[in-house]
């Protein structure tokens, strides 16, 4: 459990006296990036009255927000006061500048606020960080899957966490379209359902009543004549 985790000495002093920084970082900016995913524990929480699909990330010191999801939180963002650089898995560094404090986040009926860095991230809306889980004393249970808060004054409580599943993939039409233009294939297809019935005269209210007028078999379509037009 996470709780019983040797916490890593922040700030020591080095030569010179000079403060010792650890970097930004999260460990799981997709899916494809969990490197167990029966290790990593996932749920869907209200955030700012949207449902939001969340990644319980014990790597990654604070807590991120994708920018396809900044929009739901109805928030102004802030300027931090100084720039994060934030390492990824794949070994990049991502720049970050802004910041949605006090972002209202539900668990198990309790409003627990999260503060939300916007980063471009997939598969997840936000990944809760370090920075949340320790305010909050939450520890982490791989083997049972869940994670427990023992928040000062309040009642212990426990919430069962999903394991990590790969969602389908979206692309927009610009991906698309270069896509296409760098060499890849494309298809085109549609589905119809086969098993819908089709409606029935008698299943139409008020036309079921008039059946007579609606025969159906009908002779054919009307014959081409020719009309004369008098003065």
């Amino acid at each position: 459990m996470s709780n019983q985790c040797t916490r890593p000495k922040m700030g020591g002093q080095g030569e010179g006296g000079a403060q010792q920084r650890t970097p930004t970082r999260t460990y799981a900016m997709t899916v494809e990036e969990v490197e167990n995913p029966n290790d990593v524990l996932t749920g869907t929480f209200p955030v700012c009255s949207k449902a939001a699909y969340i990644l319980f990330d014990t790597g990654a010191t604070h807590s991120f927000v994708s920018l396809s999801s900044v929009q739901y939180l109805n928030i102004p963002s802030q300027d931090l006061e100084t720039g994060l650089a934030v390492e990824t898995p794949n070994g990049n560094t991502l720049m970050a500048d802004k910041i949605y404090r006090s972002c209202e986040l539900e668990v198990c009926d309790r409003k627990l606020p999260v503060n939300l860095i916007p980063l471009a991230i997939l598969n997840f809306d936000i990944i809760l960080g370090m920075d949340w889980l320790s305010v909050n004393h939450a520890s982490v249970d791989c083997f049972k899957k869940d994670v427990r808060f023992a928040i000062p004054n309040q009642i212990n409580f426990i919430f069962r966490c999903m394991g990590v599943s790969k969602p389908l993939n979206f692309i927009s039409t610009i991906q698309a379209k270069r896509l296409l233009g760098s060499g890849c294939e494309g298809y085109l297809a549609y589905v119809v359902d086969t098993s819908e019935e089709k409606t029935k005269i008698e299943d139409v209210h008020v036309v079921k009543e008039f059946t007579d007028v609606f025969p159906e078999d009908l002779p054919g379509i009307p014959l081409d004549r020719e009309v004369e037009f008098y003065n």
